[in-house]
C-alpha cells in the first residue's frame, strides 16, 4: 500500500532521533547533524528563550510519545525550527522504504543555521543536498517524504539546483517551494 509503514532499522532510527529531537527542543537544543549509516546524532544549544511546540491543529490529546505516534500532528507555520525538524524526520521515517524501492536514499541531515537543514540524499549515483527551511515558512511542511520521493523519482529535482562550489555536492534548494 502507497505510504504504507513497514520499520526498518533506518526508519526506526530517524523515528527515534524525531522524537529525541521533539523532546530536547524545548529545552533549547536542536539537531545541527544527523547520520543513518553511523546512527549519530548531534545537537546544538539555541540562544535565547525556549520555544513551546506549536501546532497547526492543535496538540494531540494524549502527552508525549504516545500522543504524536498514536495521533497525527503537524507543526504550525510559525512552531519553533526544532519542531519542523522533528516532524521531517518523523515523516521521513514514513517514506523510507518507499524512497529506497525508487533507489532513492536518504543518507543524513546538516543544520548549520537555525532556518535550515539540508538533507543528505543520494538519487541513483549522485548525492545532493536538499535545503529545506525550517523557520521562515509560509506553508506548514506537508508530506516532506512524499514530495521528495516524487521530486527525485521524476527528475524534478534539476529544476531546483543551485550553483555551487565546483567539487561540493550539488544543492537542490526547496526552501520556497517544500
Amino acid at each position: 500500500m502507497e505510504g504504507e509503514h513497514v520499520a526498518t532499522p533506518d526508519s526506526e532510527f530517524l523515528t527515534h532521533a524525531s522524537e529525541v529531537a521533539f523532546e530536547l527542543g524545548p529545552d533549547r537544543f536542536r539537531i545541527s547533524a544527523l547520520t543513518i549509516g553511523s546512527r549519530q546524532i548531534t545537537f546544538t544549544e539555541t540562544d535565547g528563550p525556549p520555544q513551546p511546540p506549536l501546532y497547526a491543529d492543535g496538540e494531540p490529546p494524549q502527552p508525549g510519545r504516545a500522543g504524536r505516534r498514536e495521533h497525527d500532528w503537524q507543526p504550525a507555520i510559525d512552531a519553533p525550527p526544532w519542531m519542523t525538524l522533528a516532524w521531517l524526520l518523523e515523516d521521513l521515517a514514513t517514506w523510507i522504504r518507499q524512497m529506497a524501492d525508487d533507489h532513492i536514499t536518504v543518507l543524513g541531515l546538516e543544520a548549520p543555521e537555525p532556518d535550515w537543514c539540508d538533507l543528505i540524499i543520494r538519487d541513483g549515483d549522485s548525492v545532493h543536498r536538499v535545503r529545506i527551511a525550517v523557520a521562515g515558512r509560509r506553508d506548514v511542511l506537508d508530506f516532506p517524504g512524499m514530495y521528495l520521493r516524487d521530486l527525485f523519482a521524476e527528475g524534478r529535482h534539476r529544476d531546483h539546483l543551485s550553483p555551487g562550489l565546483s567539487g561540493a555536492l550539488p544543492v537542490v534548494d526547496l526552501r520556497t517551494v517544500l
